[in-house]
């Protein structure tokens, strides 16, 4: 009973974990979550070629980055990105994509990795992404959308999901109270 209190004390609900399956960040080099435990962690699930949303909730999360320096906490909150397409987000894409969109790429890794180790990641955050139908231009390279939540998740340190939020239109006070709650 008393470990029920403990793990609630936050008044965060424990949703799941995070396996601890090989990824690659945006440099090409290996990266588990019991990496980075330690950290509360903001988890985004995202695609390049995505037209719309996965842009937006980046944008989003850059933005809050500059929230959590005004707070002093910026050293103490880790984002990963998730690709949720690994077939075409290689590490120098998601490297690309960061740079292109200007994101702050400190204490932020975009993650790519075998399609099976992505899909068994993302799954315990309910984050079921589903690949459109393929079109080819005219040079052959393969076109296609892909359908998934617009979430975004917090993790505590010990690397257990406490919430999820709408990545592109997330209450920034409520996340930063929530992560106060985490520290």
């Amino acid at each position: 009973m008393c470990l029920f209190f403990l793990s609630c004390s936050s008044g965060l609900p424990i949703k799941g974990k995070f396996p601890n399956l090989p990824l690659r960040d945006q440099y090409g080099r290996q990266i588990t979550f019991s990496q980075i435990r330690g950290k509360v962690l903001i988890v985004s699930y995202i695609y390049t070629h995505c037209p719309d949303v996965c842009h937006i909730t980046s944008a989003r999360l850059n933005t809050f980055k500059e929230k959590l320096k005004r707070a002093n906490l910026q050293d103490k909150v880790y984002f990963v990105s998730i690709s949720i397409d690994p077939k075409r987000d290689t590490p120098e894409v998601l490297m690309h994509h960061a740079k292109m969109m200007n994101l702050d790429l400190i204490n932020w890794v975009f993650a790519t990795g075998d399609k099976d180790d992505i899909n068994s990641t993302i799954k315990v955050s309910g984050i079921e992404p589903i690949k459109g139908p393929i079109e080819y231009s005219e040079n052959g390279e393969p076109s296609y959308l892909v359908t998934h939540m617009d979430t975004i998740s917090l993790v505590d340190k010990k690397g257990r999901i406490r919430r999820h939020y709408k990545g592109s239109t997330f209450d920034m006070d409520g996340l930063l109270r929530d992560i106060e709650r985490l520290i």
